[in-house]
């Protein structure tokens, strides 16, 4: 026990806080590898999320050039507009989201925006996506 309380008193303040900070699934240098992390959830790459609104499995492309496997509640209503974004986090052997603004501000992951991002099906009458299945 003094050997714990021992490193307890070096440990940084900083370091119990990322020790329980989610764990981002992304960060990777090829868009490959984050569309391979849907192979692992049992879901449609689109669900109904509420009236006009669907939930889309996508890739982001951060400013930085990296990609996050993600989830992206488009209205379909209103041409395509994107109405929220979550970040895949891991937690105890199953994913759970993150909504992106939580990400921004308690993560600092601010090399995230301004994003590009593709969803993996395409949307009908979603005018965004100029480019699909090229990043938009």
């Amino acid at each position: 026990m003094y050997s714990e309380e021992k490193n307890n008193e070096n440990a940084s303040p900083n370091s119990s806080i990322e020790e329980n900070a989610p764990k981002v699934i992304g960060f990777y240098k090829r868009q490959a590898w984050a569309v391979k992390v849907f192979d692992k959830i049992d879901q449609d790459h689109i669900v109904e999320d509420g009236e006009h609104v669907v939930l889309a499995s996508s890739v982001i492309q951060s400013s930085n050039d990296l990609f996050f496997p993600a989830f992206i509640r488009i209205n379909t209503k209103e041409n395509g507009k994107v109405a929220g974004a979550y970040l895949i986090i891991e937690e105890d052997d199953s994913f759970q989201l993150l909504p992106l603004e939580r990400a921004l501000e308690e993560l600092q992951m601010n090399d995230l925006v301004p994003f590009k991002y593709r969803t993996l099906e395409k949307i009908e009458g979603d005018e965004y996506q100029t480019n699909w299945p090229e990043f938009s």
